[in-house]
């Protein structure tokens, strides 16, 4: 648990306005107008409300509000928060050690947001563990916040009297939160691990929908299945996935044979091409040397003739030189130097000559001759292969290639259309499925309404006997006997509603109402703030424009005095702040921490009211 300890407001140039609260009990007094109910707006306001909702022209100035709270650890938070409104910062330690920005908090989450905020701060510094509640009949569920607990921790001086339960407040959106949180305060347990359930128009709509959706799907499938081919039991996807395993294989096998083949009659090209070039320099070669063998034998030929016809050489005249074809003068050289014995020689020498070179051209052309039979002999081979690779090609490989790739494309094909059944009927039988399942839950959403656990009866008891023994210390006129209406979330006492009672006595009941949960929690270690504040429980409000149901009977005096007398005897594990108009009696205002807002009847040296009269213009 935790209890406040300072409210402090802060401003440019003006005097802090604070107040200082202690353990046990607390009494804030005073006139009308002199800011005490503005301190129960404070606390509100650090607890996440959305604005500020009670301002007055003396708090113009200021622009934060502090306040400092301490844990039964003896630890310290301060939380601030600027007036016009926004986030807050928290700092761990006393209001005097504040330094830097502090921790930023949202002062509430929204949607799914995770960010650390108010609740998330101040639960464990509370010693309130996180929880989850119930936030409708139908269990939908929400996060427990610390605006949860606003209605039985701060009581203003309209809730106080108005005919309102001390659990649920003002009418509002949360009512089932708030029942929930009154359950999680008497027990401890929560709503976890509840599951919830829809509005029936609402879970009715859905499946309406969802039936929908499923008939749009079953339609297109129940037409394909209804065109696709009959199924032949001996075709299963097995079966064509094996025979597309087999045929993939055979074309693998012809795919290598005619990578083969192919690259066997390109080499066997190249051969015929080397073959045939060879040939053709043959050819022109063998038609040179025969065209020199006819040249060798004209010159043998004629130089024959010259052996033979030398002795007419000195009887030629005015003829040309079988030797040099120049005509025959007398100066002619050979005439001239060689005699026809000489010539002979000469000529028998150079014919000697020319059949020593015919003889090596006969070597030759026999050589050529038989490197054109080997190159013919390679040529007719390479024309072979190039013939038997193209008839196998032509005739088998290829032909056998193409018609196992139309079975293989044709087998891929039915596979697919196989599978696409298959598919298909497994789709329609779970959308079918689907289907009778959420006719049978629409069937079955007729059910009588659901049912929840009532609050824990052995708790219940227990706090409506610490009721009792607060109205016993209060000295309460009658049996004092108190129950709980579970339809109101209210007290009956002595048999007579709260909410029947006047206004006076309505505070009275309110206050033992808060007081007594506030006993119960602490005695029992279970989740609660830890303070309560009541604002004029023993006064009833009267402003003029506000309209509070009942009549405005006066308290029983003893009542007043025996409320006064317990605050004395509040102990310091639990806190309660009242705020009031009557002054305590003097033993009480001794014994307990007290101040005293004097207003416009101040005599020096009383305090005014929470804002100090320098700030107040």
């Amino acid at each position: 648990m935790l209890q406040l300890r300072r409210i402090i407001l802060e401003g440019p140039e003006v005097e802090e306005a604070s107040v200082s609260f202690a353990a046990a009990a607390n009494i804030i007094a005073g006139e009308s107008e002199t800011g005490k109910s503005y301190l129960l707006h404070c606390i509100d306001y650090i607890f996440g409300a959305d604005e500020l909702r009670k301002r007055f022209p003396q708090v113009e100035p200021y622009s934060r509000l502090l306040v400092e709270f301490e844990n039964t650890e003896g630890q310290f938070l301060c939380l601030v928060r600027h007036l016009s409104g926004g986030d807050l910062a928290a700092y761990r330690c006393r209001v005097e050690d504040i330094t830097g920005d502090g921790e930023k908090i949202a002062h509430r989450r929204h949607g799914k947001s995770t960010a650390p905020d108010v609740t998330s701060v101040l639960f464990p510094f509370a010693g309130i563990p996180e929880a989850t509640v119930r936030a409708d009949k139908n269990g939908r569920t929400q996060r427990l916040s610390i605006r949860n607990f606003i209605p039985p921790v701060l009581v203003d001086e309209i809730s106080v009297i108005e005919e309102q339960s001390p659990v649920l407040g003002r009418a509002g959106y949360d009512t089932t939160a708030r029942e929930r949180m009154f359950a999680f305060m008497l027990s401890g347990k929560d709503d976890q691990g509840v599951i919830a359930t829809e509005r029936r128009e609402i879970a009715n709509t859905r499946l309406n929908a969802q039936l929908s959706v499923i008939a749009d799907l079953l339609a297109p499938l129940e037409k394909r299945l209804g065109q696709a081919d009959p199924e032949n039991p001996d075709e299963t996807i097995e079966r064509v996935e094996a025979t597309i395993t087999s045929v993939t294989a055979s074309i693998a096998q012809y795919e290598d044979e005619r990578a083969q083949l192919v690259e066997e009659r390109q080499s066997a090209i190249e051969d015929l091409q080397r073959a045939e070039t060879q040939l053709v320099a043959i050819d022109e070669l063998l038609t040179r040397y025969h065209l020199l063998a006819e040249r060798y034998s004209s010159d043998l030929e004629r130089l024959d003739f010259i052996a033979e016809g030398a002795h007419y050489f000195d009887s030629l005249q005015d003829v040309k030189c079988p030797l040099c074809d120049q005509l025959m003068t007398p100066e002619h050289a050979h005439i001239a130097t060689v005699g026809s014995e000489k010539v002979y020689a000469s000529a028998r020498a150079e014919a000697a000559k020319i059949l020593a070179q015919r003889r090596d051209l006969e070597d030759a052309v026999a050589s050529l001759q038989a490197r054109r039979e080997a190159r013919s002999g390679e040529q007719a081979a390479a024309q072979q292969t190039i013939a038997r690779t193209k008839t196998r090609l032509d005739e088998i490989v290829q032909p056998t290639l193409r018609a196992d790739a139309r079975r293989l494309q044709d087998l891929l094909d039915r596979r697919v259309s196989l599978e696409t059944t298959k598919s298909d009927r497994e789709q329609l039988d779970s959308l079918i499925a689907k289907k009778e399942e959420i006719e049978r839950t629409a069937a079955s959403s007729r059910a009588g309404k659901r049912k929840w656990e009532p609050l824990p009866g052995r708790a219940l008891r227990e706090f409506c006997d610490e009721v009792e023994a607060v109205l016993k210390e209060w000295r309460w006129n009658g049996g004092g006997r108190v129950e709980f209406d579970a339809g109101k979330y209210d007290l009956i006492v002595d048999g007579q509603a709260r909410q029947s009672h006047g206004k006076g006595v309505r505070a009275i009941l309110y206050s033992a109402f808060v007081i007594g949960l506030l006993r119960y929690c602490a005695r029992n270690r279970r989740p609660h703030p830890g303070f309560v504040i009541i604002d004029s429980p023993l006064t009833s409000y009267k402003k003029r424009g506000t309209q509070v149901k009942g009549v405005d009977g006066p308290i029983d005096l003893d009542v007043e005095a025996a409320f006064w007398d317990a605050l004395k005897r509040v102990p310091e594990g639990i806190q309660i702040i009242i705020v009031e108009n009557k002054e305590p009696p003097d033993e009480v205002a001794t014994a307990v921490h007290y101040e005293w807002f004097a207003g416009d009847t101040a005599a020096p040296g009383d305090r005014i009211g929470f804002i100090p009269p320098a700030n107040q213009g």
